[in-house]
């Protein structure tokens, strides 16, 4: 994963070199050598910003680490420049062939250097040491320090059209709090909350059915569909007990976590959060979007737990403090952080879906992550003014370059391309920016008009 995501920055950083090569020769009439000292300098600044950011996640002094990458540059450079002038000095290739084998030991000193030496602090893996760079806190205690006691504990469970699982949900959970029973973990009246998010098949019945034949099964019902963020925080709102848990019905989520986060929370953390340690059982897709969306989000200052969906352990005093947060447009992953607890991690494997579809496909995932960013981060807004900056200083440059020519030179030729294709990207431009700003704009809309995040039809 961290070689791909190496090349991709080699891909752009070689399709932005030329194209500021280009835009100076043709635009701003640079000669060659200054053309191409521009492109490798801007080339080589964004491919820096990304591996350090991206690529590698690395936390090293901004100074030292780019010292180090020039370092390696220069020897990838040279190993390149090296295996061309060897293979056609001594075989009988032409010079594009000649080239291209020399991309092979430019980019395995480039990468293996950048990995090692020049970005030093990266996770090596992007699975569990990706998560122990975001979250440096692991925490370790001893159970002998700790008293054990007998917890009070409330599992919440959003549904949604999950009438295929919910039967082996009950009985994993059944076990489950069998076993923390016999253990004196938790209290025998410990229960389990299924909320219903207005499903449309009989996901309600089966859960009014588990109610009647199992003592700990407890539902909620909503009026209507108010999606899974709404359904969360109407169970984390309505239910009782000293800590509550929140999981998905799918069975993705390790049950056995939860042993871990009682203790965590008998050590005296207030919140406790399940971290998915590896994502072998997501597609590549969804493994890659998903890692490059928490970094997205960590870049624009949301405050968020890597790796983390909606598995973990509150008290009742941080469930208390999250009844003051009010707005509409819910991201819990962004909120729950910002209450300020104590909080602790524990880490588990996801494994596959046990039956049913996936409520989240494509278009509810990029809503979701839009969700987010827009809800947490005012960084679009200020990325718009900076683009708009430079829009206005490459137009003034453009417009100060036509004028030159115009005036001092005999080359002017009159056309469309000059008039139109100004036009077409400034247009482009403003039209981006009113629909970030229109983004804003609908969620202050939807906070002013405080109409309730859900309805609750019935409790059982």
């Amino acid at each position: 994963m961290i070689l791909i995501r190496y090349l991709i920055v080699g891909v752009a950083n070689t399709l932005v070199g030329l194209g500021t090569i280009y835009f100076a020769m043709y635009f701003l009439h640079f000669n060659v050598v200054q053309s191409n000292a521009l492109g490798y300098s801007i080339g080589i600044l964004l491919s820096f910003s990304l591996n350090k950011t991206w690529t590698f996640s690395s936390r090293d002094h901004i100074t030292s680490s780019f010292i180090r990458y020039l370092l390696v540059l220069g020897i990838a450079y040279t190993a390149n420049l090296a295996t061309v002038l060897f293979i056609c000095s001594h075989f009988y290739f032409s010079p594009y062939i000649a080239q291209a084998i020399g991309i092979i030991p430019y980019t395995a000193i480039g990468f293996l250097g950048s990995r090692y030496f020049a970005f030093r602090t990266q996770g090596q893996s992007g699975t569990s040491d990706a998560v122990e760079n975001k979250l440096p806190n692991k925490v370790v205690f001893d159970k002998k320090s700790v008293t054990p006691r007998i917890v009070d504990v409330s599992i919440v469970v959003p549904c949604y059209n999950e009438e295929a699982v919910l039967a082996e949900t009950t009985s994993r959970l059944a076990d489950l709090l069998q076993q923390l029973i016999i253990e004196r973990s938790i209290t025998p009246s410990s229960r389990v909350y299924y909320v219903d998010d207005g499903s449309s098949d009989k996901t309600w019945e089966l859960i009014e059915y588990l109610a009647e034949t199992h003592e700990f099964v407890h539902g909620i019902q909503l009026s209507r569909n108010r999606g899974h963020q709404n359904a969360l925080l109407a169970g984390l709102l309505s239910v009782e007990g000293e800590v509550i848990i929140s999981v998905d019905a799918d069975l993705q989520d390790d049950m056995s976590a939860i042993k871990k986060m009682i203790e965590y929370y008998i050590a005296g953390y207030d919140i406790v959060y399940g971290v998915r340690d590896a994502r072998e059982t997501d597609t590549f897709f969804k493994s890659f979007t998903a890692k490059a969306y928490y970094r997205l989000l960590s870049m624009m200052g949301v405050e968020i737990i890597y790796n983390h969906a909606d598995y973990r352990l509150m008290s009742r005093q941080t469930i208390e403090a999250l009844k003051e947060f009010s707005e509409v447009n819910l991201f819990l992953r962004g909120i729950i952080p910002q209450l300020g607890f104590s909080y602790a991690i524990v880490y588990y494997d996801r494994a596959e879906r046990y039956a049913g579809e996936s409520k989240y496909p494509l278009k509810k995932m990029l809503s979701f992550a839009w969700q987010g960013i827009t809800s947490f981060s005012s960084m679009p807004l200020h990325f718009i003014t900076a683009l708009g900056l430079l829009v206005s200083l490459i137009s003034f440059l453009i417009t100060a370059w036509a004028i030159w020519i115009r005036l001092f030179t005999d080359d002017a030729v009159p056309g469309w391309a000059s008039t139109v294709l100004p036009i077409y990207f400034l247009g482009g431009i403003q039209l981006l920016c009113l629909g970030v700003i229109g983004e804003y704009l609908a969620k202050i809309y939807s906070e002013t008009k405080r109409r309730p995040r859900y309805i609750i039809k019935k409790i059982i």
